[in-house]
């Protein structure tokens, strides 16, 4: 162990604060990037459908450039440019990549530029994990309503059909015992009509008795 400290000790060093070397890492890569579109560009002028990822676009008089996608301020207020020719343009991101490596304003602007990017990404992953809760919640609400119209139906179609079968009985019954006294009630009127059809003998007068 004395052996591992005596090698190492001289090579100690304080560890570099978080985020500021990686901001500026992260910025060189994205010029980088930038450089390889513009070199896209040169190669096929008529060609080129990359313009919503370019940091420079054709404007009157030349290029526009803008400082990062963000447009972030490179000092004195310096986020935008207008240069003739695609030659500025890349001298332009050479430049830029060196100020970002030896500008501490300019480290600390793209730091808090990470730290906005950053914030925005966890406001819209919070909002579609609520809208992919609630998605999921309406179904399961949607189950017990259902399950209960279900149960109901049968409940309410029993008494209905127990009251239809009720009632056949009841006017079967009551059909057979009608007729019965309409039948008595239609015999003595035939029977009177025919005494009443049926003509009656009549005396003779007593002239025509002596007569006899």
């Amino acid at each position: 162990m004395a052996n591992f400290l005596e090698k190492w000790s001289s090579k100690k060093a304080e560890k570099p604060k978080a985020g500021a070397r990686n901001v500026v890492d992260t910025f060189r890569a994205r010029v980088e990037e930038q450089k390889g579109y513009l070199e896209e560009y040169e190669r096929d002028i008529a060609g080129f459908k990359k313009w919503r990822s370019t940091w420079f676009q054709r404007v009157p008089g030349g290029f526009g450039v803008t400082v990062g996608r963000d447009s972030i301020n490179a000092g004195a207020g310096l986020n935008y440019i207008v240069v003739e020719s695609i030659k500025q343009v890349s001298e332009f991101l050479d430049d830029l990549a060196h100020h970002a490596e030896k500008d501490s304003g300019f480290q600390q602007a793209l730091e808090k530029n990470r730290l906005r990017r950053v914030a925005s990404l966890n406001a819209g992953k919070a909002k579609g994990s609520a809208a992919a809760s609630k998605a999921k919640a309406k179904p399961a609400a949607a189950k017990p309503a259902a399950t209960k119209a279900a149960v109901a139906k049968p409940a309410a179609a029993k008494p209905a059909a127990a009251k239809a079968v009720a009632a056949k009985p009841a006017a079967a019954k009551s059909a057979p015992s009608k007729p019965a006294p309409k039948a008595a009630k239609a015999k003595p009127a035939a029977v009177a009509a025919t005494e009443v059809a049926t003509p009656k003998r009549s005396r003779k007068p007593k002239t025509e008795a002596a007569a006899e």
